[in-house]
């Protein structure tokens, strides 16, 4: 397997403050801190955007979650971030890469994942993930999953993206877009999917890069590549992933793995009571 000890290994989580008992989040921390990741160090950072404002759950799971990463042996959650809601995941993510750029070296990778983005489910995954990423050449981004299609409501064009639940970057990509992130100043949900995810990999494909994924890992993707699937394949994944879409689990029956949530709950609970 992939493992780089020299390169940094950033983890940017994006979530928001609209259910008071961040019961998602804690389901995604739980298995960040507890599935080995496959590399040295990860450094963690976290960013929440106020959708209501802050209250004492807020600050009860803030509060927890630096318990629950305190003293990981290689896991540093460095910082927490509360940012407003314009842009969503995207002006969370444009927060949290421009805590990292200042520390970061253009061959660092860095894993995006928000809160529909459920897991990890896989050892090693984060080398895995950085082991796709180099499997082939001029790769700018990898993600768990590509849809082929344009948003519906534009156009039903061939637009292949990775899509934005999961992806891993390096800062020299992302360096490309100067002081801007895409769709970080978006307040309109449709302009946040068509300039953010859709608009992220279009950016670097137009560049002459392509963009890669983990469920058909044999298969780099260019501009004018021909579509693999023509459906959306994050909701009926065949590979086994690391980490699926959260509607992957409404969709699916019999889904490849199971997301409890009592396990990761009295985890987080024991966590919180603890002195």
């Amino acid at each position: 397997m992939y493992h780089d000890r020299i390169a940094q290994y950033f983890h940017c989580y994006a979530t928001a403050n609209d259910k008071r008992l961040y019961l998602k989040d804690i389901q995604n921390l739980i298995r960040i801190r507890n599935t080995p990741h496959g590399v040295e160090k990860v450094i963690l950072l976290v960013a929440i955007s106020k959708v209501k404002s802050l209250t004492f759950f807020d600050k009860l799971f803030i509060r927890t979650i630096r318990k629950l990463f305190d003293q990981h042996p290689s896991i540093e959650l460095r910082n927490i971030y509360f940012k407003e809601n314009i842009g969503r995941d995207f002006s969370s993510y444009a927060t949290l890469y421009r805590s990292v750029k200042p520390i970061a070296n253009n061959e660092d990778y860095i894993f995006f994942q928000n809160r529909s983005g459920i897991g990890p489910y896989k050892k090693g995954w984060l080398a895995s993930f950085a082991h796709q990423f180099n499997r082939f050449d001029n790769i700018a981004i990898c993600g768990s999953t590509i849809n082929f299609k344009d948003h519906h409501g534009r156009s039903q064009d061939n637009l292949p993206h990775v899509q934005t639940y999961a992806f891993l970057t390096k800062p020299k990509f992302l360096n490309m877009f100067g002081d801007a992130f895409p769709a970080e100043s978006e307040s309109e949900r449709l302009k946040i999917i068509l300039n953010g995810e859709i608009g992220l990999s279009r950016y670097f494909l137009e560049q002459g890069f392509r963009i890669t994924c983990m469920e058909w890992k044999d298969k780099p993707v260019s501009l004018h590549c021909q579509p693999i699937c023509e459906d959306d394949i994050k909701i009926r994944v065949e590979a086994d992933h690391a980490f699926y879409h959260r509607k992957y689990f409404r969709r699916n029956k019999k889904p490849k793995v199971k997301n409890p949530i009592l396990h990761p709950t009295s985890q987080y609970l024991k966590t919180m009571l603890s002195n």
